[in-house]
């Protein structure tokens, strides 16, 4: 049957008013958000930012729209071969986790499986299950050995990159320390401790000293010099998670207060034992790699409160009170 150019007419028409929309509409298109706000920090010899990111699209899958989620991964070496991630999520829901191996690829890779088992865990379980299983490679065909030729070495034994996911994580810290709480003047001195983190609750150890502090019996030179040493163990819990890390802690402390007399007839010592107990916080801050900067603040309650006085004088060179600020700053290493 014969058609006529006229005929054809609107069918081409319709085709320039087409092409000539399309265009336009993709251009009119919003941009979709990105569902993932990634910072990444790595050294040479690990996979690019955008890497990462196909790998978490590739285990989400073609699913519907997520919501966004921030993240921040940070790749260091640790002393060798050994690398340490620290992987942060800030939003929606905090949280931390810390990949210890000598293979940046596939910590990387473990890296992007916790994002996305954070954002759905639902869709990555079915796009595991919609993948076929990966057949395997046929045996590669082996030539026959010539006659006089030498024998190849054996091939080394390849191990496995490991990058094994833990969430415990140490430190060791030191830091200045402040005291008001058991001694006559504010004094300053030094402790050192180390603890364990485990999601959002912490406890350390720590010892310190504050090597001198003063005080005498009012309206007279007799006094005594005082020494303050400490065990403590604290308890936190982290109430909050941005730039900074805040936690709530309660402490238990043993001190040893040491006075030994100053002007006075007879020179004498004493030692007395106070428990104590606290309330207070501690702010961490994180820098690159396992370094941190720690501050706290506790408020310390003595469970007994001993006299110190000077035999056959009046009043009393010091006693504790009833309440008092304790405080430290330094610096934390994790492993």
């Amino acid at each position: 049957m014969h058609v006529s150019r006229w005929a054809r007419a609107p069918s081409a028409l319709q085709a320039l008013i087409v092409a000539a929309v399309l265009p336009a509409s993709a251009l009119a298109a919003p941009a979709e958000p990105r569902a993932v706000d990634l910072r990444w920090e790595a050294p040479d010899g690990c996979p690019p930012a955008d890497e990462v990111r196909s790998e978490i699209a590739r285990l989400l899958g073609a699913s519907e729209q997520h919501p966004p989620i921030e993240v921040e991964i940070a790749v260091a070496r640790a002393g060798g071969a050994r690398l340490r991630l620290d992987l942060r999520i800030r939003a929606p829901s905090p949280g931390e986790r810390v990949i210890r191996g000598d293979d940046c690829a596939s910590m990387s890779r473990a890296a992007a499986l916790i994002v996305a088992m954070s954002i759905d865990p639902d869709a990555v379980a079915r796009n595991a299950a919609a993948q076929p299983a990966a057949q395997p490679a046929p045996p590669p065909a082996v030539a026959a050995p010539v006659a006089g030729a030498p024998r190849p070495p054996p091939a080394a034994a390849v191990r496995p990159p490991a990058a094994a996911e833990r969430d415990l994580e140490g430190a060791l810290w030191l830091s200045a320390h402040i005291e008001q709480a058991l001694v006559p003047a504010v004094g300053i001195g030094l402790a050192a401790g180390g603890g364990i983190r485990s999601g959002w609750l912490r406890a350390d150890g720590a010892a310190g000293v504050v090597p001198s502090s003063s005080s005498r019996i009012a309206g007279m030179a007799a006094g005594a010099e005082f020494q303050l040493w400490f065990l403590e163990v604290d308890a936190c819990a982290r109430a909050l998670e941005r730039h900074l890390s805040v936690y709530v802690c309660a402490l238990g402390r043993q001190h040893w207060l040491l006075a030994r007399g100053r002007e006075v007839d007879e020179a004498f010592a004493r030692t007395a034992p106070i428990f104590a107990a606290g309330l207070g916080t501690l702010v961490e801050r994180r820098f690159a790699g396992p370094l941190r900067v720690e501050g706290a603040l506790h408020a310390v309650v003595p469970l007994r409160r001993p006299r110190f006085v000077v035999e056959n004088l009046e009043g009393a060179v010091y006693r504790p009170p009833a309440a008092g600020l304790s405080a430290r700053l330094g610096l934390a290493l994790a492993f």
